[in-house]
């Protein structure tokens, strides 16, 4: 699968997002610029470090991978069991239980922050109804970065929780197993993304 172009934000220089590695060379790879299903095998750009702001945008990673699911109590256990066989596809074994456990956790917040939204945009198209969750997966040979969009444009705000709370913890949890993470508005679509780093 392929990152539609509103994620090129998620590897823009102003900070709003994970920064991306240099392209492997010799394989096949999949640009940030491409819609879903136009794939660009052998495709190659400029590396970060001699790539201009836009340039950098279009470096893409070895691995990627697309999801969109309903705003359902089901969302987070199909997520999460996409999120393991993908990177057990990967030969990223050792990240699954960390990398499984972040997206979970952020796919639960998307369709909590997704109730009572009746219409949304993405990629330039309004839609009515309760609008999905996408995430998508994007990895090199020792971290995965992964991103959650939902239709709200609340930013995410974590809030203290008493000891004995059943929930609320999510965004805490996010934070200590993530080597980093944090929210960007993506271009021309309603709602957020928030991205998260797990490393080996």
């Amino acid at each position: 699968m392929t990152f539609s172009p509103m994620m090129s934000a998620a590897v823009s220089d102003q900070g709003t997002g994970p920064s991306q590695p240099a392209p492997v060379s010799g394989a096949s790879h999949i640009g940030y610029g491409v819609e879903p299903g136009q794939e660009e095998a052998g495709h190659e750009e400029a590396g970060p470090e001699e790539a201009g702001p836009q340039e950098a945008q279009d470096v893409p990673w070895p691995h990627q991978s697309y999801l969109e699911l309903g705003s359902l109590a089901t969302a987070a256990p199909c997520a999460r069991l996409h999120t393991k066989l993908v990177l057990w596809e990967w030969d990223l074994g050792a990240l699954v239980p960390t990398a499984a456990l972040v997206v979970s956790e952020l796919v639960s917040n998307a369709v909590q922050a997704s109730r009572g939204i009746t219409e949304s945009c993405f990629a330039d198209t309004w839609a009515p109804g309760t609008p999905p969750v996408r995430v998508w997966l994007s990895a090199d040979e020792y971290r995965v970065v992964i991103q959650v969009w939902d239709g709200s444009d609340q930013p995410p705000v974590p809030q203290p929780v008493e000891p004995e709370a059943d929930s609320g913890r999510g965004l805490l949890l996010v934070g200590s197993l993530s080597s980093e993470w944090g929210c960007y508005a993506p271009e021309k679509c309603s709602g957020k993304v928030i991205w998260a780093v797990v490393e080996g």
